[in-house]
């Protein structure tokens, strides 16, 4: 059988993310060792041993570690489809990713239990009936984060003084990224020359303003196809210029092309 979710368990020694990076898929990262701070878009989290991030698809982020500390956690990913399929009018899966904060703290206790979960939704031996009873594991996972994330107190993020400076700049070009904006517009909105606006960005974001930009174009273009939009359309609509470049920089970032994920693509995308 084809599993449409998936569960690791990840363990690394002074982890880093050398920049941001976003995926369409949703994303629950639960710390169980290490400290460090994770992005999300232009907040920042502390992580630490019972902080669960709730990442929705196509959220950017990006988590450094503790230099000398072993991170470890689970690592869950879905694509919205398979959640949307196990959802009943009473039972929404993606609801606990609607909160305001994307962080929630477990205690010792809810620690446990959410491992002993995760291990069971892990894939195991090939025997009979071990397919559903995985996926029924899953399903009691998510129901369990989605009843923590409604009655726990959510983290707040905290800042930094370079995070502070370019999380205007990262507001704007999100919210413009479907028009004709380039390096030169973003410059003289926030009165910066560009050589220092690149340089502070990718100081602090680990990309360049060109990136950051087309990163928000493919968000946007994901959303658009699965609302059905055509090809062409959700390239133009999501600040593409020009079709061909909008389906080759698809392809390189998803490994299909928006032609096929526009049909229905239902497999997993990892980056």
């Amino acid at each position: 059988m084809k599993y449409f979710f998936d569960i690791q368990l990840n363990e690394d020694y002074a982890w880093k993310m050398s920049q941001f990076h976003f995926h369409d898929a949703y994303e629950v990262t639960i710390v169980l060792d290490g400290h460090g701070e994770m992005r999300v878009g232009s907040h920042t989290y502390t992580m630490k041993r019972g902080a669960v991030m709730l990442l929705h698809n196509a959220e950017i982020h990006r988590s450094v570690v503790d230099d000398e500390t072993i991170y470890r956690r689970y690592v869950i990913k879905f694509p919205v489809e398979y959640a949307v399929l196990l959802s009943t009018p009473q039972t929404d899966l993606l609801k606990m990713f609607e909160a305001n904060t994307p962080c929630i703290l477990l205690d010792e206790s809810q620690i446990g239990n959410i491992e002993k979960l995760c291990e069971k939704a892990m894939i195991g031996h090939v025997e009979y009936g071990e397919d559903l009873l995985r996926q029924s594991a899953f399903v009691e996972l998510i129901i369990t984060l989605n009843k923590l994330a409604g009655s726990l107190q959510k983290a707040e993020p905290y800042h930094s003084k370079n995070v502070d400076r370019v999380t205007p700049i990262m507001e704007y070009i999100t919210a413009n990224a479907d028009k004709n904006i380039n390096l030169d517009n973003i410059a003289a909105e926030f009165y910066i020359t560009k050589q220092h606006l690149c340089y502070i960005f990718k100081k602090t974001t680990g990309l360049g303003i060109g990136e950051y930009l087309t990163a928000q174009r493919l968000i946007r273009a994901c959303e658009l196809l699965r609302k059905g939009k055509s090809v062409q359309i959700s390239g133009e609509e999501s600040g593409f210029r020009n079709n061909s470049h909008f389906i080759r920089t698809f392809k390189k970032v998803f490994g299909i092309s928006p032609g096929k994920y526009s049909a229905g693509y239902k497999d997993t995308i990892f980056v």
